[in-house]
């Protein structure tokens, strides 16, 4: 007897109980897309010019007539630029009264006057002209320190238990957020958000895991979906703290201080009694399933049957680990090998479209909060259409219609890119859109078919494997959209859209090569692997 048993026969399988431990867990959810996703507000990156360095109190703003001659003198004129002047560079020499003219030559400057219609963290830090690459710096790291926690908190959440580790993750989050709002300077800036994705990817991870373990099999696949629409309730709540609040260190704190209420899980949220029962703590584990068929008016069995369950599941668990020593051997199968390299490419893909959109959703013609709105909102309709359709059209036609549709929007985006009006182009924002739509429903996709294509014993080592994969695409990102902009104004728009829709093209004809995995019986050890739907590959 296994505890998937237990759940089916004597608790139930997502009973009221279940129920209220999912709500509760699924909430970090919605903190975790708005950290994930707040450099693109505290990021904003205001209008500035140099500093004129025979003015100590200069500013943006005109203070006067004699004020905005100085700054004609001495700032050159860009026109593409709003306000016409160069926002990184200044005329040298001196005004020559004779010639009434200036040493022509021009010279890059390190010192900024800003716009103060909004503060954030480009204007704390100095992130622009020369310096504007640290705002890529900000956004990748995050995926590193997530990488490493990732790999840490599973580690240690297998041998500490789920809830000890989620608190500790925590209160490692909310030290490294406060230390990250007061840094004096930008290297302590960056080395708190790396701490912060680690200690972030923890408490999303875990209660994950949590959610996964105390549902039944025939209910987890929609509780593993379902908590997609809790990530996009935090979209939401970031775009409307981020209108009101655009003080950057304001708009952290207002997001940050919620998270307090998470430590009060201390009490209210069981252990994993999936996890108290492999470490053999019987007695915990049959209180809280008790408790739990209690609440769903069914009669718990006595204790021998979790000792049943425990012997089976150490057994199951030795030989997992047996198998699992052999991770190489998805390699070694020709078929198997073909497979994981599409997969490779394709999380890839996925991840660096999605948050190469997201990330520098400032780029979209229009305005910023409304694209953050509207894009929200095709998030959370992508996330819906998979749930409804997923297990009435199939994984297969459903992630290659996906991920093709996000191709063609994204390169499609090209001709009222080069070829419609340079602002409000809002054809333009509608492709992108598509393409959004698109790769967020295949995003979705992604994570059921990968654990059905590959076999039991080696799942978890499969998933990793694709996940170190999946981050470097997310941090590769916010540099492509960079390189962009070495090219003109409308190429330096276009460039991203080019290599997201390329790429998401090349990894929708791979995926062709995979076999469908709906109402089919999954492979259990690498040979099954090996053989499952070789008949049905294009």
């Amino acid at each position: 007897m296994k505890f998937d048993d237990i759940l089916q026969n004597y608790v139930g399988e997502f009973g009221r109980y279940q129920k209220r431990i999912y709500f509760l867990v699924c909430i970090p959810s919605i903190f975790a897309s708005i950290f994930t996703l707040l450099p693109v507000f505290i990021l904003i990156t205001p209008d500035h010019r140099c500093h004129l360095d025979n003015l100590d109190n200069d500013t943006y703003a005109y203070q006067s007539e004699a004020h905005k001659q100085l700054v004609e003198m001495y700032v050159p004129k860009e026109k593409e630029n709003e306000n016409g002047l160069s926002k990184c560079h200044l005329y040298d020499g001196d005004w020559d009264n004779s010639t009434n003219s200036l040493n022509r030559s021009k010279s890059s400057c390190d010192d900024w006057v800003y716009d103060k219609s909004v503060n954030t963290a480009v204007t704390e830090y100095n992130m622009v002209c020369d310096y504007s690459i640290y705002q890529s710096h900000f956004k990748m790291i995050s995926f590193f320190g997530g990488l490493l926690g990732a790999f840490v908190n599973g580690l240690m959440s297998d041998i500490f238990g789920r809830k000890k580790v989620f608190l500790v993750c925590l209160a490692l989050f909310m030290v490294v957020t406060i230390v990250l709002i007061v840094s004096p300077h930008y290297g302590l800036f960056l080395t708190m958000r790396f701490f912060q994705g680690a200690s972030g990817i923890g408490i999303f991870m875990i209660s994950f895991v949590m959610v996964m373990e105390l549902v039944g099999p025939s209910y987890r696949m929609l509780a593993g979906m379902v908590i997609e629409f809790f990530w996009c309730i935090g979209l939401f709540v970031l775009v409307g703290a981020a209108y009101f609040i655009r003080e950057w260190k304001y708009l952290f704190l207002a997001v940050c201080l919620p998270c307090v209420g998470f430590f009060s899980y201390f009490w209210i949220i069981p252990e994993s009694p999936r996890w108290l029962l492999s470490r053999g703590r019987i007695d915990e584990a049959e209180a809280i399933l008790k408790k739990a068929a209690s609440e769903s008016g069914t009669e718990f069995p006595e204790r021998f049957v979790l000792e049943r369950v425990k012997d089976a599941e150490a057994e199951g668990n030795s030989q997992q680990r047996r198998e699992a020593g052999h991770v190489w051997k998805l390699f070694t199968y020709r078929v198997l090998l073909i497979r994981m390299i599409i997969i490779m490419i394709n999380r890839f893909t996925l991840n660096m479209a999605y948050y190469g959109l997201w990330l520098n959703i400032e780029d979209l013609s229009g305005n910023m909060y409304l694209n953050f709105t509207i894009t929200s909102v095709v998030e959370t309709l992508a996330n819906l259409f998979i749930l409804i359709f997923i297990n009435r059209l199939g994984r297969k036609p459903l992630y290659c219609g996906s991920i093709m549709t996000s191709a063609l929007g994204f390169l499609f985006t090209l001709f009222p890119l080069y070829f419609g009006p340079k602002t409000n182009n809002m054809f333009a924002v509608v492709l992108v859109m598509i393409g959004k739509f698109g790769n967020t429903a295949a995003y979705s996709i992604m994570y059921v078919y990968l654990s059905e294509l590959v076999p039991t014993s080696l799942r978890n080592s499969a998933m990793g494997i694709s996940q170190c994969v999946e981050v470097f695409g997310g941090a590769l990102s916010p540099y492509i959209v960079d390189i962009g902009k070495l090219f003109d104004e409308r190429s330096s728009k276009a460039f991203p859209m080019i290599v997201f829709g390329s790429l998401s093209l090349v990894a929708g004809l791979l995926s062709l090569l995979l076999p469908e995995t709906r109402n089919r019986q999954l492979p259990e050890t690498v040979g099954e692997a090996a053989k499952f739907g070789q008949h049905e590959e294009l």
